[in-house]
């Protein structure tokens, strides 16, 4: 059972791994994988919560959910200071929940998907850490954290998404880093976590989960979407987008491969756009047709200057193509 959980506990990533790859589309191995994955584990520590014969596996499974949640939490945390100098490192997990409807740009319910499957992974990641090594020294969640990053690194993920430069390796490993030590003092004595969390109540753990899920929604707001964002998506048929003040709105598209996207520019200055294939350049008042091109999946970022979140960005999904 605890190796089923474990494994388990990495199979909600594997869309991400497989859309890498080449393999097929994300959003089929989201709905046949992901899901599948977490609604299984879901059923077992129900299944186990009054079974003495299974009370250390449900007691890990517990403190993996729990401790990958905050983990995750304390990942982001992480790089809240960097996002505010204007690195870009929560831009992946916006693409998420474009792959996973199959949409052709962002709206707050890709956003929501996009950090749902996010904190997925992290609490997957956390629960196979937990069945597996659970009672053992806080350290090892430092280890598991690097071995996450790594195969992250050593993938395609990280060509697909830019993730290059010493300067970006080396926050994305340290907030691996800030999630394993968290992970793994939670996991270091699973008796204890558990019974802390049990004095708090019954359920912290359930109720955590519902917490960050509503946090989620009030803050991706996805039966809102903003004035903006409608333009964008009515400028044409499929993926299109306004340019205003210098930004995309919606600020995602996705294209298949050498595919195109209706651009039209509401500001009252034009723009050149390096990353679309030869370097269109958008006229003030004027739509106009952009297209892009990748030997494989990608995401690129698409500038109109360079300031930090100006333009926006393009996934070229080969496997919808």
């Amino acid at each position: 059972m605890r190796v089923l959980c474990a494994f388990l506990g990495l199979l909600p990533v594997a869309p991400l791994l497989i859309w890498a790859y080449g393999l097929g589309p994300f959003r089929l191995w989201f709905w046949s994988v992901t899901v599948p994955s977490l609604a299984l584990l879901t059923v077992i520590t129900v299944a186990t919560a009054r079974s003495p014969r299974y009370r250390r596996l449900h007691d890990s499974l517990v403190v993996g959910t729990f401790g990958g949640l905050v983990g995750t939490f304390g990942y982001d945390l992480f790089r809240v200071p960097f996002m505010l100098a204007g690195v870009r490192l929560f831009a992946p997990i916006d693409s998420y929940g474009l792959l996973i409807l199959g949409a052709d740009s962002s709206s707050p319910r890709t956003g929501l998907l996009g950090w749902a499957f996010h904190y997925s992974n992290g609490i997957g990641f956390g629960i196979t850490y937990a069945v597996i090594a659970g009672g053992r020294r806080w350290q090892g969640g430092l280890a598991w954290g690097m071995v996450i990053e790594t195969i992250s690194v050593a993938s395609p993920v990280a060509g697909v998404y830019a993730l290059r430069g010493a300067a970006l390796l080396a926050i994305a490993y340290g907030g691996h880093l800030a999630y394993g030590a968290l992970l793994g003092m939670l996991a270091a004595d699973p008796d204890r976590t558990v019974r802390q969390l049990r004095e708090v109540s019954p359920h912290t753990t359930a109720y955590a989960l519902l917490a960050v899920l509503i946090a989620l929604v009030v803050w991706q707001h996805p039966f809102l979407t903003s004035a903006p964002v409608r333009a964008g998506e009515q400028v044409a048929k499929g993926p299109s987008a306004v340019v205003l003040d210098g930004r995309f709105s919606p600020q995602w598209l996705r294209v298949p491969p050498h595919g195109c996207a209706t651009l039209r520019d509401d500001d009252p200055v034009g723009y050149t756009l390096p990353a679309a294939v030869g370097a269109p350049r958008l006229e003030p008042g004027h739509t106009a047709r952009v297209c892009f091109a990748s030997p494989g999946n990608a995401v690129l970022r698409v500038r109109t200057s360079a300031q930090p979140y100006a333009g926006g960005f393009v996934i070229v999904d080969r496997t919808e193509g």
